[in-house]
Order: C-alpha cells, then structure tokens, then sequence
C-alpha cells in the first residue's frame, strides 16, 4: 500500500494529509480503472475533486476554535502511599496525574491509588496539602 503523503501535525496537534496530495491519490485511483469504467472513474474523481473543495471552503470559512484554557500547577495529595483497605499494608500508593474533583468526598477530590503488595486498586479520597 502506498501511503499519500507523510502526515504533517497542524497548529492544533492534529494529523492531516494536504488536499493536494489526496486530490493526487483520487486521480490515481481513477485511473486504475479499466477500460470499460473509465469515464465513470475520471467523473467519479471529478466529484470527489468538487466535494474535496467545497469542504476546503467550509472549513476556511469558519471562525478560529478559541484557544484552550492553560493548565494549572497539578494537584496532588498530600499522602502518596496510604493503608491499603484490602491487605492492610501500607502500600496504598497514589497513580500520578489521577485527581479528580468528586461531589461525594469531604475534600472535594479523589484519586486512584494502586496496592504495591496485593494489587487492590480503587479511587480514593484525596488529602489535600
């Protein structure tokens, strides 16, 4: 299989192949055909051609996708290894980047912790600093 273009990553971090190079595969295709499905070929990426650029003006024609609101400091908790509720060791150990807010906790968060001894694994609520 031959592959169109590299994919290039745009301002968003989105993978896209330019029009250019996918307008190229179509006629490519198109002229794979044989001799009696030619000219349904070449009007067939004819279309696709149209639909290509109609969509190209679509997008153009939209306003920017406002910008994403900057990360704050990550939270964490204030105990990175607690009493594991199954085996009782103290190997309760908080996962990184798992906080969360909850409704249902005193604190307002919670965070998945992992049991280094017996496996247990759970959401937990989360101790502040």
């Amino acid at each position: 299989m031959t592959r169109l273009s590299n994919p290039q990553e745009s301002a968003n971090g989105r993978h896209h192949i330019p029009l250019d190079a996918i307008k190229e595969g179509i006629r490519k295709l198109a002229n794979l055909a044989g001799s009696e499905q030619a000219e349904a070929a070449r009007q067939l990426a004819a279309k696709l051609n149209a639909d290509l650029d109609g969509v190209a003006a679509d997008v153009a024609a939209q306003p920017p996708a406002p910008p994403l609101p900057e990360k704050g400091p990550a939270i964490t908790p204030l105990h990175g290894e607690i009493r594991c509720p199954v085996c009782t060791l103290r190997a309760f150990t908080y996962q990184k980047g798992t906080m969360r807010e909850s409704a249902d906790s005193d604190t307002g968060f919670e965070a998945f912790y992992h049991c280094l001894s017996c496996g247990h694994e759970a959401w937990h609520e989360a101790v502040l600093e």
